[in-house]
């Protein structure tokens, strides 16, 4: 049964995820939607189960591998003094501001400090894909966006092993160091002769198999109809983790001396949650850092802020001109 449920998850994921990006939304809203319409929130044909959740770590490892392959360690360097600014100062402020927020709002300190490593991140392939429809991945703009948005990343999932290793009992789970893992692996394997072809065969094993299953999955278990005495919550987290990605990043931007219209540009391009965010939510999961009747919050805002991103980001890249 569970191998029939499987398949149902991967056709209808593809499906959904390939209608959300022919309405301009992000292929990963279309996936995480699947998961929720598929799971205990509405149609409960799909279960999560061991074996769904074991193909999920696989297709964390696969993602975080693949984002690694394609990281381009060149441009990185180039622009190394603006993207670190942009990548600190992104992860500054949501660090500070939403466990604040948490607390205020009555969750724990655990959850609350969990919170701001979760929104510290950003989603590299939806910002990615702004930019390559607009032609400006070959910008400044374009360059400090991406190689921030690794370094950013890097610093949530170095945050997320030491919050395991202080809140976890001690002790630091495979599930909380294998994204890392992947991605290094990722970046290294990256500079290698059959680079090309390797990640050829990884994105197709993911995108058709991998990728689906990890971004339903997450949806299986979300109450949707627990989720409606909490939407206060949401809508607040749902702008914080707009307003503080855009700051903490725009600041960043202009410490490290570029103009206002680019940085407005950077502040939005870093806004995006996505798949990295998915990433730490499921590795606190299964770390039981945090519980399913937490998690619907942070899938949702994460969500919401997967949705908004691409509508903020593309009339500001749309004002920065082509170097």
């Amino acid at each position: 049964m569970s191998y029939i449920e499987i398949g149902i998850l991967i056709f209808i994921t593809i499906i959904l995820g390939k209608i959300a990006k022919k309405l301009k939304i992000s292929e990963v809203v279309g996936q995480l939607l699947s998961g929720i319409i598929l799971g205990v929130s509405f149609l409960n044909v799909v279960h999560a189960t061991q074996l769904i959740h074991t193909l999920a770590e696989i297709g964390i490892f696969m993602l975080m591998f693949n984002s690694g392959m394609s990281s381009d360690i060149k441009a990185m360097r180039k622009y190394i003094k603006a993207s670190m600014l942009v990548a600190v100062m992104g992860v500054v402020v949501p660090a500070i501001v939403f466990p604040i927020a948490f607390l205020l709002l009555g969750y724990s300190l655990n959850v609350s400090l969990f919170a701001g490593v979760v929104f510290s991140a950003t989603s590299i392939s939806i910002t990615l894909a702004v930019l390559a429809e607009q032609k400006k991945l070959a910008t400044t703009m374009g360059a400090v966006i991406l190689s921030a948005a690794v370094v950013d990343d890097v610093i949530a999932l170095i945050a997320v092993m030491a919050f395991s290793i202080i809140f976890g009992g001690g002790t630091l789970g495979v599930g909380s160091i294998l994204p890392l893992i992947a991605f290094a692996l990722g970046i290294f394997l990256g500079k290698t002769s059959f680079a090309v072809n390797l990640t050829s065969v990884s994105n197709h094993i993911g995108d058709r198999f991998l990728y689906p299953i990890f971004f339903g999955a997450i949806g299986l278990e979300v109450t949707i109809q627990g989720l409606s005495n909490k939407l206060i919550p949401i809508a607040v987290f749902s702008t914080l983790a707009i307003m503080t990605k855009f700051s903490g990043s725009f600041i960043g931007a202009k410490i490290a001396g570029i103009n206002t219209p680019v940085a407005n540009a950077i502040g939005a391009g870093m806004i995006s949650r996505g798949e990295m965010a998915l990433i730490i939510t499921q590795i606190g999961l299964s770390s039981h850092m945090i519980d399913e009747s937490i998690s619907g919050e942070f899938i949702v805002t994460i969500i919401i802020s997967t949705i908004v991103a691409p509508i903020i980001m593309k009339p500001l890249f749309t004002k920065v001109s082509q170097n």
